[in-house]
């Protein structure tokens, strides 16, 4: 069996593919991940097989806002409403499906596997009448990729590829949407009928360790790790945030480890508390295993491998879906969530506090995890891949 895999060039939409590709590998399955061809190497960092696919539009749609120092809050919902309707059904999804239907028909395919903000793996797969399944590798995807924004632009590209219209979107997850959290946490997302829930696992990077961040701790202190993730770093806006962070967290009782992106450590560490270790980038699935708090962007990848540690948070949102993913762990008692717009070291201080002192956080992240790792494993979801091909029902 051969399986295709589709993402956008973003890591952290690629990470929770890497394990389901790997596992279709150690069952004798081929597969490939399809991306454009900036993307060739990060895929080339997992040893998986790539194939190039379509353009990368995303870092094009955003672009003009990476030097804004201020970005004002309908700047941003613009942005995001833009990202909906225009970017993810648009010509670059179509752009890729004609790709991945040249890799089809080149060499063939039995599925395709989607992260679930990739729409061209899907017109592909539908092009040429085999399966298909997504990965909700984004959260609250009912909520953020609302099906009335995303099918009047693929219902174009379906007319183009000679598909009937589906005008509610509802062959987005025609055949299995694989959920990589607890059936409690997106009750919402519950409504889509092909969805089955899956233990999730990390993955390490080759190369990846814990050293040289954490040289020197003091072991008798809170480990907290801080993060915004890999696109809001992108945005010189996020400057602020991240001093605020880094100040916020010299003045909590604890040591600090804190991700600021490519390049950006030199600049933004100097002046740094004591306790707090500022790097452009950091192992994160090894550093959540040890750590006691996550400062996070509320991007779905660092919720997920948080509650999968056990790890309580601080939820900072700004963009996408990361809005609805805060609410929610706030809502479940799983973070303390913080306002973008006025953050300050004394309110990130204040709430690493709170969290830290308080047992119950901890204790409700811990229930979410069990709940996480009593789910069927990823070898069960590439059984029910390859139902979908024998024609069974997963």
């Amino acid at each position: 069996m051969r399986i295709l895999f589709t993402t956008l060039p973003v890591e952290t939409h690629l990470r929770p593919l890497v394990p389901i590709a790997e596992t279709a590998l150690s069952r004798g399955h081929e597969v490939a991940v399809c991306a454009p061809e900036s993307f060739r190497d990060e895929v080339a960092r997992y040893g998986l097989p790539f194939l190039p696919a379509g353009e990368d539009w995303i870092t094009g749609m955003l672009a003009p806002l990476f030097g804004s120092e201020q970005i004002p809050p309908d700047q941003v919902d613009a942005l995001m409403r833009r990202l909906v309707s225009e970017g993810l059904p648009g010509d670059g999804a179509l752009g890729t499906a004609r790709d991945v239907i040249g890799h089809i028909h080149e060499g063939g395919a039995d599925a395709v596997v989607r992260e679930a903000y990739d729409m061209g793996g899907y017109l592909a797969a539908e092009a040429v009448g085999i399966p298909h399944a997504s990965v909700g590798v984004v959260g609250r995807v009912t909520e953020f990729l609302a099906p009335d924004l995303l099918a009047p632009s693929l219902d174009e590209h379906r007319s183009v590829l000679g598909l009937p219209p589906d005008p509610r979107a509802e062959r987005l997850y025609a055949h299995l949407h694989a959920h990589l959290m607890p059936p409690g946490y997106d009750p919402a997302e519950l409504a889509i009928p092909t969805l089955r829930c899956y233990r999730h696992r990390t993955v390490d990077r080759p190369g990846d360790r814990l050293s040289p961040p954490l040289e020197g701790l003091d072991h008798s202190l809170p480990l907290v790790y801080a993060s915004l993730g890999t696109v809001a770093p992108l945005f010189k806006a996020s400057d602020t945030r991240l001093r605020s962070i880094i100040d916020g967290l010299g003045d909590v009782a604890c040591e600090a480890v804190v991700a600021v992106g490519q390049g950006r450590a030199e600049a933004l560490g100097r002046s740094c508390p004591p306790n707090v270790r500022v790097v452009d980038f950091a192992a994160q699935p090894l550093l959540l295993d040890t750590a006691d708090l996550l400062v996070t962007h509320a991007g779905f990848t660092s919720v997920r491998e948080a509650l999968r540690a056990g790890l309580p948070m601080v939820a900072i949102p700004w963009i996408a879906e990361n809005h609805l993913i805060a609410a929610r762990c706030e809502e479940l008692g799983l973070a303390r969530r913080l306002d973008w717009e006025v953050l300050d070291g004394e309110r990130v201080a204040a709430a690493c506090r709170d969290v830290l002192a308080d047992p119950a956080y901890r204790s409700r992240a811990r229930a979410v995890q069990r709940d996480m790792l009593a789910l069927p494993s990823l070898d069960t979801l590439v059984t029910d891949i390859e139902d979908l091909f024998s024609g069974a029902t997963p």
